[in-house]
């Protein structure tokens, strides 16, 4: 007998599923093809449609965000920490992130989410910095630089490969971190 299927299987189903063809793959009988299970199972986990797109919202901003912060958590080194996320970021699937932020612009509670995001890791980002002895306003700027970079590298998935993208946040901290003072 199968292994029945946990809430967060279909949460990662979803993931995957967004990020390979959009919104439109989260619907349940969809869902339940690509898992090879009945709506019963669905059912069982969620209440409906919308309560499985509320789940799926909120464990892509646990394991796309609160994950990697709490991973590199432990590192005292702001610097350390800083590479290491930037290494867990650049490692993950970013498809389901380009999706979800694509949906955004025309679903209400997607694009809160996506901004709810936006906004702590961009907190996260400063706090970091500014761990490093950047200035305040210096540290919420140099956060905004390399979080834009990493909305671009998400929508250049053939031009930018992680490698690359690790290199060039390296190269952009040396060169915002060089220039002592940011404008």
């Amino acid at each position: 007998m199968a292994t029945p299927l946990t809430r967060n299987d279909w949460l990662e189903k979803g993931l995957h599923l967004v990020g390979d063809g959009g919104p439109q793959q989260l619907r349940i009988d969809t869902l339940c093809n690509a898992l090879g299970v009945t709506k019963g199972s669905f059912y069982h986990h969620f209440a409906s449609q919308p309560a499985y797109v509320s789940a799926l919202l909120a464990h892509w901003k646990n394991t796309y965000t609160q994950q990697l912060i709490d991973a590199v958590a432990g590192l005292d080194d702001p610097r350390l920490r800083s590479e290491r996320l930037s290494q867990l970021v650049f490692s993950k699937d970013m498809r389901p992130e380009v999706a979800l932020r694509a949906w955004g612009n025309s679903h209400p509670e997607v694009a809160a989410t996506v901004q709810a995001v936006d906004a702590e890791r961009i907190a996260y980002l400063t706090d970091l910095a500014q761990g490093m002895r950047v200035a305040p306003s210096q540290a919420r700027l140099m956060a905004r630089m390399g979080y834009a970079q990493l909305i671009g590298i998400q929508h250049l998935p053939t031009l930018v490969t992680p490698e690359d993208a690790l290199q060039m946040d390296h190269t952009l901290y040396q060169l915002l971190s060089t220039q002592g003072k940011l404008p």
